[in-house]
């Protein structure tokens, strides 16, 4: 083979290289510019998402009703559905630019009418005691009678009505087990087990036990949203809580039990730390002194206030389904309506609580899908 020969295969492979890292470099530039406008497209529909979500709040709390067929936004779209769930509504949308989709879904809460009001009693309303000075403040709903005895015991009620229909002062279960029948001991287990499953592992505590449990302030507790004790039947796994003056600030805590929660206030000061009890049977709470106190309290059964040598208040929302006792000595206790409920700031869990109410005209829980 002469020089030229040599020179014309040389010439040939160096060709055919380049030609390779041609193809190869125009295909990437090809694969990067689609991969650059796809991920404007995503960004684009994401924000013409959000322009729809905008407009479906504006529908729902307007009254007015969803448009049927895709919405132009520009040079894009939206689509948007509203439905029925078990906490409220859901508005879901569904925003398209190009190739770009991305759906954003948020939700009204159904608030429970219990909660327009600071104490609400599906049965009788009892103040017993001894030198007790009772104040509650905005609305006060009782669907039996409420009662005083004692010696030097009196209440001053703000707006208090008695003989009310009880879908106004209780909270139904719902059927979460769809069996066609509400407000089981099975429906409050699966209830619980649902806000449960709603939170982050690291923001749960989920205990199984017919056993009493005893809950105190402790590191372990900062950050959770949510204690759930089960027992195997109605009245098992009981909680009895101490908290105090070391409970942390701006804490926000629920616990729930399928038994009864007995909740002891030795000098609770913390006033900005909210701790709230959901109970299937009876919710008891006993304080001596200064114990101010910002919850939200719900008892399937009766709700027990007992308290001694006592200057203190609650606030939030008192919810019993039976009746609510307050035994007074030497006291003077106050009852103040917190509407956090009524904005949609529920405390955690309760937007599963359910039963009959009003949406919240407050868009909360905004997730992409």
């Amino acid at each position: 083979m002469n020089k030229r020969g040599v020179a014309l295969i040389l010439s040939y492979m160096v060709i055919a290289v380049l030609a390779v890292f041609g193809s190869v470099f125009v295909s990437r530039s090809v694969s990067e510019s689609n991969i650059a406008r796809r991920y404007v497209d995503s960004v684009r529909s994401f924000w013409i998402a959000e322009a729809g979500l905008a407009q479906g709040y504006h529908n729902v709390i307007n009254s007015q009703s969803q448009p049927d067929d895709p919405v132009l936004f520009g040079d894009g779209n939206y689509e948007i559905t509203v439905s029925d769930v078990s906490i409220g509504k859901e508005i879901k949308v569904t925003g398209t630019y190009g190739s770009g989709q991305r759906v954003v879904k948020g939700y009204f809460l159904r608030i429970p009418y219990p909660f327009e009001n600071t104490i609400s009693c599906g049965g009788d309303l009892y103040l017993s005691g001894d030198i007790a000075y009772m104040k509650v403040y905005d609305k006060t709903r009782i669907s039996g009678t409420f009662t005083k005895s004692g010696f030097g015991s009196s209440a001053w009620f703000e707006d208090k009505q008695e003989g009310i229909d009880s879908a106004y002062t209780t909270i139904e279960i719902k059927d979460k087990n769809n069996n066609g029948i509400s407000d089981e001991f099975d429906d409050f287990v699966l209830f619980g087990q649902e806000v449960v499953s709603s939170y982050p592992p690291e923001q749960v505590v989920y205990i199984t036990t017919d056993d009493t449990v005893n809950i105190f302030p402790n590191s372990a507790l900062i950050g959770k949203k949510v204690v759930f004790v089960k027992g195997s039947s109605p009245g098992t796994g009981d909680v009895n809580i101490f908290f105090d003056a070391t409970w942390k600030k701006g804490e926000d805590l629920t616990i729930i039990s399928t038994g009864t929660i007995t909740y002891v206030q030795p000098l609770q000061v913390q006033e900005n730390a909210r701790l709230s009890t959901i109970s299937w049977e009876d919710y008891n709470e006993a304080s001596i002194l200064m114990s101010p106190h910002e919850s939200v309290v719900y008892a399937h059964g009766n709700a027990n206030f007992s308290d001694i040598l006592e200057w203190s208040s609650t606030t939030g929302n008192i919810i019993a389904n039976n009746d609510v006792f307050f035994t007074e000595t030497l006291t003077y206790e106050k009852c103040y309506f917190s509407d956090r409920a009524i904005n949609g700031d529920l405390p955690p869990g309760f937007e599963y609580l359910g039963g009959n109410g009003t949406l919240s005209s407050k868009l909360i829980r905004w997730q992409e899908e």
